[in-house]
């Protein structure tokens, strides 16, 4: 009962994404006119929609795409910062209680969006809508090469305009789309491959087409080799000995990581270079320059996958999650 409750709580909501649209939406309060308490009530609607919107991911995944479904070495793998791949295929939660954990974040969310179509404009109705429907785009994108794109879409300038609407009814767009592109290369065109590395051979098989599955499809192969040693122990009287097997040297064949090395630079490089055009422009504060700081981090994370692909692929989350709140941080401040 306790794992089911964390299943519905933590697992399924995928609150490690949460730093990603909060910022986004709070930025698009910044850019239309300030943070008030309408920013805020709307951060807690566009997280409670990104919540449904991963319940009613992993439920898609499983019955209607198929990613999440059969054997472990044919269906998604579990990741250390999410842990909602497998729920359903582990009898952790059946299909119908996944279905209905969206269905309640989504309902929650309508609370706080009521309020402020009501007190501010009912054009923030149009962005929660999208935002709902966004997750039915993402899961058909994945074999269509809009994958990224909805993702994109659904972090970058769907939240931030909700958050634009909460304070200002006539919000200058245009600029909250232009905000949103770093935001949405960061957690989605960037994030994506690194995101989709280890379900890629698997859901190759599935028939998936996005640039997130291409990267690991024209990745090389390389071969290390291993001697390995098989390990036993027996009892005898007065205690127990181990035995010790040497098995003989194997090789294996694993993907080289440098092509999504390069890939990942590169989109974090062009997400650095368009920031700084947005400073320039005016369009955001130059304090918001605070957020480079975190390309000192950004590579050796990189560099360090290579040694454990798992634990450096979350601690390049966390830095992602750094980088937006930063601009979010220096756009407020920023006078």
């Amino acid at each position: 009962m306790k794992r089911k409750v964390i299943a519905h709580l933590w697992n399924l909501p995928r609150w490690f994404a949460a730093p990603f649209f909060g910022a986004s939406c709070l930025m698009g309060s910044a850019i239309a006119g300030r943070i008030n308490l309408n920013a805020w009530i709307a951060m807690i609607a566009a997280l409670l929609v990104m919540a449904g919107g991963h319940g009613l991911n992993s439920f898609l995944d499983y019955a209607w795409t198929g990613l999440d479904k059969g054997e472990k070495e044919d269906r998604s793998a579990e990741k250390s910062y999410t842990g909602g791949q497998n729920l359903i295929e582990n009898k952790i939660v059946s299909l119908k209680e996944v279905l209905a954990n969206a269905g309640v974040w989504y309902i929650l969310s309508a609370i706080p969006i009521i309020y402020l179509a009501y007190f501010s404009t009912p054009l923030i109705l149009i962005p929660w809508v999208f935002g709902m429907a966004a997750t039915f785009w993402y899961s058909w994108g994945k074999f269509n090469y809009t994958h990224e794109l909805s993702l994109g879409v659904a972090v970058g300038p769907l939240p931030m305009l909700i958050g634009a609407f909460a304070v200002n009814a006539n919000a200058n767009w245009i600029n909250v789309l232009l905000v949103s592109i770093p935001f949405a290369i960061v957690l989605s065109f960037a994030g994506l491959a690194l995101d989709e590395w280890p379900d890629a051979e698997a859901n190759l098989k599935k028939g998936v087409k996005s640039l997130a599955f291409e990267v690991w499809k024209w990745s090389d192969w390389t071969e290390f080799k291993s001697r390995l040693m098989s390990q036993r122990k027996e009892p005898y009287p007065g205690g127990e000995t181990t035995y010790i097997t040497d098995l003989g040297e194997q090789t294996f064949r694993v993907k080289s990581l440098n092509t999504l090395q390069w890939y990942l630079t590169s989109w974090f490089l062009l997400m650095f270079f368009f920031q700084g055009l947005l400073i320039y422009l005016g369009i955001l504060k130059p304090l918001t320059a605070l957020s480079f700081f975190a390309f000192p981090f950004l590579m050796p994370c990189l560099l360090f996958l290579k040694s454990n692909f798992n634990k450096w692929a979350a601690i390049t989350v966390i830095v992602g999650a750094m980088y937006v709140v930063l601009i979010l941080v220096g756009q407020i401040f920023g006078g």
